[in-house]
């Protein structure tokens, strides 16, 4: 995964003998703009993503992206997805029969929309118990969540199968409330109206990284030929693009661990953000290609699955390739559980740190300075900050 970001004023993008010429905006008057030249057939980038408030697209360059397989999306002012324009979907009329047949089969439906959601579920317990390695009072919440996970398979309706995802979902978000810093003002995400969710920091970098994620699920989908608005999950009349929020789901937690170590490093403060006259809040453009850069690394990240290491943005494309094969009768049963991913625990290091006398720290070469600022981390309940060097040191040792 890596987007071409660009943001502000006078965003433009052209073709010039045949290079894609992409001008990034200004919030302020700037004569100097950055200008990206992208040659045909060597684009760095997989999409183009716009978050702008003035600016042209020319035809040229739409088509340009078309023929290099680069979809262009567009965000709405609160940083969730507004618009795409993507390439040409393969011609696949007996999967999209297979998929409208699968929607229409109460049986076939209620399996695809019970795997979803017991994914998204597993995944929701491995982020509280990543969390709970420094946090309190998870116990309590992961045990209320895995008796309504038993209740999963035993519910016979999909309206019960959402409560059961409701509910869960209610208990992470106020168990986020409880550990997240009160300074960033968080409550939940669970509101009546969309846009009161871009009123604090928290909810507001949650709104770009799911935006983030959708781009990818919108990019798999188009490579296979499902249509994006019949879900199995999501009823049609709920969501615009139901398939598509369907197949989010088992991935969230990409977004959500991104987000909350962003928050527990103090990665994003007030200055980042910026109100507008309905008292939404912005991610100023330098925050948004700081965030972007995190959710590189998280997508990027490599994961073991079939014997072979992919990056999860890989998966994705990959699992949704696996539900096309089920639509059309090609394999008897998915799982969207599986690869599981390994979320990274700080208690080993934060054990060690603490356990770790000057002396020792010395052997290893570890400056006096370095060792207090570690273990006064390491004895509070925030996210453990250690370097990368200093880390393999006491790793080794």
């Amino acid at each position: 995964m890596n987007p071409l970001y660009v943001s502000g004023f006078g965003v433009s993008l052209n073709v010039d003998r045949a290079k894609l010429i992409v001008k990034d905006g200004f919030l302020e008057p700037d004569p100097d703009q950055r200008t990206y030249e992208i040659q045909p057939r060597n684009s760095p980038y997989d999409s183009v993503v716009i978050d702008c408030q003035t600016g042209t697209v020319s035809f040229s360059a739409v088509k340009w992206l078309m023929r290099h397989n680069l979809p262009l999306f567009i965000l709405d002012y609160d940083g969730t997805l507004l618009s795409s324009t993507m390439p040409r979907e393969p011609v696949n009329g007996p999967l999209k029969l297979a998929q409208f047949k699968a929607y229409n089969d109460p049986a076939k439906r209620m399996y695809l929309a019970t795997k979803l959601i017991e994914a998204k579920t597993q995944r929701t317990l491995d982020v509280l118990n990543w969390l709970g390695s420094r946090y309190s009072g998870v116990d309590s919440v992961t045990d209320s969540i895995q008796l309504e996970m038993k209740r999963i398979n035993k519910c016979g309706s999909l309206p019960k199968l959402m409560q059961i995802e409701g509910a869960i979902a209610d208990r992470y978000w106020r168990y986020l409330h409880q550990i997240l810093p009160k300074k960033f003002g968080f409550t939940s995400r669970m509101r009546e109206t969309h846009q009161s969710n871009a009123a604090d920091i928290p909810n507001v970098l949650f709104n770009y990284s799911y935006a983030v994620l959708e781009t990818q699920v919108r990019k798999s989908l188009n490579s296979v030929g499902l249509e994006v608005a019949i879900g199995f999950l999501h009823e049609p009349r709920q969501t615009k693009y139901s398939l598509c929020y369907d197949v989010m789901e088992p991935y969230r937690f990409l977004a959500d661990t991104t987000v909350i170590e962003c928050l527990e490093y103090d990665r994003f403060s007030q200055k980042d953000f910026y109100r507008l006259d309905n008292y939404v809040l912005r991610l100023k453009p330098e925050a948004v290609k700081k965030l972007l850069g995190a959710l590189r690394i998280k997508f990027n990240s490599p994961v073991r699955y079939k014997s072979k290491l992919f990056g999860w943005d890989v998966i994705v494309r990959m699992k949704v390739h696996e539900l096309a094969a089920f639509l059309l009768d090609k394999r008897s049963t998915i799982s969207f559980e599986q690869p599981q991913p390994t979320l990274n625990d700080d208690s080993a290091i934060r054990k060690a740190v603490l356990s770790l006398s000057v002396g020792d720290a010395r052997k290893l070469g570890i400056r006096r300075n370095t060792l207090w600022y570690a273990q006064k981390r390491a004895k509070s309940n925030s996210r453990l900050r250690v370097y990368q060097k200093v880390e393999s040191k006491i790793s080794s040792s």
